[in-house]
């Protein structure tokens, strides 16, 4: 079997949701004594599994492990597992190299490139070594991930308006890729719905391989338009952790809102001396301040905005 970039990433996905599963204490297998809980008591699960079916996933650049671990590692609580802060020393150069790993992470959806690179920016701040360029890095990573995630949560909710995966006592509608019983012969072909009667009934079809036309009942069309779950399943990837473990992955909640981030990223094009930029970047947190009902701030946003343009 040849190990393909598909390969890797689906198996990171599987060792991922296996940490999970463990640290919902989904297997009956016995604790190791030489592990503790938060609180000194017996653990409730095998931590020893979580950390390893993490630390593998995070190796193939599954980035919600990546997240997961690097919040670990600087001292924040995972969703995973409450018992990863008391297995997991603090290491702050982890920290920020697994949060790379994560932005790096291929074939992921953008919340968990976003929460490791929130969570790499803070790092920076609070050890105040970073430079300007790398912040301004980060900062415009962070914002062309949250463009990517509005990007990707408007093509669910338009392919869940638009995917009705029907059956035949739905109905056809014109457009709708089908295979048809050609000249009631048997054999099937494809083509699309070009006709539809009132009543639902009779389809006309278009089939693909000579252009001709051919009106039938619909007990001889089928549809070939996918079910909305394939369809959205398609064009995601893959499934939310939410919808494969049954339970809300709280490390993607971003430790900023798009406003801050971009008020902060004004502030250091301003540094920079690069006044009309700075502009723009203050107008524009301005408005995403006032679209979250942050009324105050955006008017203070604006004001700086306008007072560099003089």
């Amino acid at each position: 079997m040849k190990i393909t970039n598909e390969t890797k990433i689906n198996l990171g996905t599987v060792h991922y949701h296996l940490a999970c599963l463990h640290g919902m204490d989904r297997f009956p297998e016995v604790v190791p004594e030489s592990v503790t809980g938060a609180s000194g008591d017996s653990p409730s699960h095998d931590i020893t599994s979580v950390i390893f079916h993490l630390c593998h996933a995070a190796s193939l650049y599954c980035a919600p492990a990546c997240l997961a671990l690097a919040r670990s590692r600087v001292g924040l609580g995972t969703s995973v597992s409450p018992l990863l802060g008391a297995n997991v020393p603090v290491d702050f150069e982890s920290a920020k190299a697994l949060c790379e790993r994560a932005m790096a992470a291929k074939r992921s959806s953008a919340a968990p490139k976003i929460a490791a690179a929130c969570l790499l920016f803070q790092i920076q701040e609070d050890e105040g070594t970073c430079g300007i360029t790398e912040k301004i890095r980060i900062l415009e990573e962070i914002l062309s991930l949250m463009t990517q995630q509005e990007g990707e949560d408007c093509e669910v909710e338009e392919l869940l308006a638009s995917q009705t995966g029907r059956s035949k006592a739905d109905g056809f509608k014109v457009g709708d890729k089908v295979e048809a019983n050609y000249e009631m012969e048997g054999t099937f072909y494809p083509g699309k719905v070009v006709a539809v009667s009132e009543d639902g009934n009779l389809v006309t079809v278009e089939y693909d391989d000579d252009g001709s036309h051919g009106q039938l009942t619909i007990e001889h069309v089928k549809s070939l338009e996918p079910a909305t779950e394939i369809a959205v399943a398609a064009a995601t990837a893959r499934l939310s952790d939410e919808e494969a473990l049954g339970t809300k992955n709280s490390d993607e909640e971003a430790l900023f809102e798009d406003y801050d981030l971009m008020a902060k990223l004004a502030e250091l094009k301003e540094g920079t001396g690069d006044k009309s930029e700075a502009s723009r970047l203050f107008q524009e947190a301005s408005e995403l301040a006032m679209t979250a009902g942050k009324m105050k701030m955006a008017t203070e946003l604006s004001m700086k905005a306008a007072a560099l343009e003089e």
